[in-house]
């Protein structure tokens, strides 16, 4: 079925323009509720973008980047320049219209999930570009403030409590170079929220769409999560790139895959350490907590890492079912 599709047989231009005008008022409407209710700010953001995506399937992609104008003209007229810029065009079109496209052409989860990783983590670097232009405020220095003031009301607090004044000089120092390792990996990080987003936002997808009549495929059960092969080849490449390239920006291409890669094979060991404690734990919420509580040791992080990098090739789970089965 085509994105560009236009009315279908039977059916006038007056009720897809009348339905995609009725879905972009409760997008806006939303926008309201997540500017004065706090609490459900967080809600109400992954809520955002399904109108859209309901006008893109149900009557293509034209329709859908007519709903996106009026969210935008309707929350410009009521909320501001600065909020139907930013969550009108970035949070609502980009997002409704890229996985509405995505439904619509029967993608398979991993494929939404992936591009949706893509299109979030453009669209945060986008708020970040244009948000400190359109404020008057540099974010990158405003993080840099913040987290440069918590350190110092950390020390003064500890110091308080009666810690020794080394000990705390020491974490405040540790604070300091992760704080600064983690700007040099900020891309890295991007991509992470980027992922954390899509999926947040894929599973109020498959909550809400399928009670509206939508199929929405299905991601694999966590604990069936197990790396790719060729993510090991990013591996050797980021390790064996640190190591010849001594500086410039191809050194920082390398750092950034290096942590995105060891965080990625962080997540499939912990869904490998989720599968055996789920042998012996029945209740996936108490099973969740000590995958939790485990995977916060550095130990058993560094474990975790080695683990999944061997189970990308070995596949752990089959042969303990294997061997279960005999």
């Amino acid at each position: 079925m085509s994105i560009l599709r236009g009315p279908e047989e039977g059916q006038t231009r007056t009720r897809p323009l009348a339905e995609s005008a009725l879905l972009a008022a409760i997008t806006v409407l939303l926008m309201f509720a997540g500017a004065y209710i706090p609490m459900a700010a967080i809600f109400v953001v992954l809520a955002l973008p399904l109108p859209v995506m309901v006008v893109v399937l149900r009557h293509g992609l034209r329709y859908g980047i007519m709903a996106v104008v009026v969210t935008v003209l309707l929350s410009g007229m009521f909320l501001g320049l600065i909020q139907a810029l930013l969550t009108g065009v970035l949070v609502v079109g980009f997002t409704g219209i890229t996985f509405g496209v995505g439904l619509d052409r029967e993608w398979d989860a991993s494929t939404l999930v992936g591009v949706g990783t893509g299109v979030f983590a453009l669209m945060f670097l986008i708020i970040i570009l244009t948000a400190g232009p359109l404020l008057g405020i540099n974010l990158l220095e405003q993080m840099d403030y913040m987290m440069t003031e918590s350190m110092e009301r950390a020390v003064d607090m500890y110091t308080g409590m009666g810690v020794e004044r080394e000990a705390v000089a020491e974490r405040a120092e540790q604070f300091r170079l992760a704080w600064e390792y983690m700007q040099l990996v900020f891309p890295a990080v991007l991509m992470m929220a980027g992922l954390m987003y899509s999926m947040w936002t894929f599973l109020v997808m498959k909550l809400i769409l399928p009670r509206l009549g939508y199929s929405v495929p299905s991601l694999l059960p966590f604990a069936r999560w197990r790396a790719p092969a060729w993510l090991s080849i990013l591996l050797i490449a980021a390790y064996a790139g640190q190591l010849v390239l001594a500086m410039g920006w191809m050194l920082d291409v390398m750092r950034n895959t290096l942590f995105a890669v060891n965080m990625a094979y962080l997540l499939f060991g912990v869904s490998l350490m989720y599968y055996f404690i789920r042998q012996l734990v029945s209740s996936r919420i108490i099973a969740g907590l000590l995958c939790f509580v485990l995977a916060m040791n550095a130990v058993i992080s560094l474990v975790l890492l080695l683990a999944a990098i061997l189970d990308s090739g070995l596949d752990f789970r089959s042969r303990f079912e294997a061997r279960m089965s005999h």
